[in-house]
């Protein structure tokens, strides 16, 4: 990916670094009920916080596998935001069109559905 294009759209070491901290920090907040996190990082937890705690609470270190939750959390929420991010960029470029515009051909498995067989029964 060139370097410009990563830095324009947030896609470089140090800002995917500072996303991932900001994510764990947020996500910390909301499973502790402290802070002031984000909305997205609050509803992405809210979702997630039944299998949080059923799965936490079967293992014998609660606060320990709570905080390697939080950590997978915000792994999951940074590399969303990534993948966002680097969505974002290409369709600025009209690299995403849909099947009905035009688009460089070498992208359009991007937004076509995956390949489906129909093998026999």
């Amino acid at each position: 990916m060139p370097r410009a294009f990563s830095l324009s759209y947030g896609l470089d070491a140090e800002t995917e670094a500072a996303s991932f901290w900001a994510w764990l920090n947020d996500v910390r907040d909301v499973l502790d009920g402290t802070g002031q996190p984000g909305e997205e990082v609050r509803d992405f937890v809210a979702s997630q916080r039944r299998q949080i705690e059923r799965y936490a609470l079967t293992q014998p270190d609660y606060e320990d596998t709570k905080f390697n939750l939080s950590v997978a959390i915000a792994l999951i929420g940074h590399h969303y935001a990534s993948t966002q991010k680097l969505l974002n960029g290409l369709a600025d470029y009209g690299l995403l069109a849909g099947p009905n515009q035009s688009a460089m051909p070498a992208f359009h498995t991007i937004s076509e559905p995956a390949l489906e067989t129909d093998a026999p029964d």
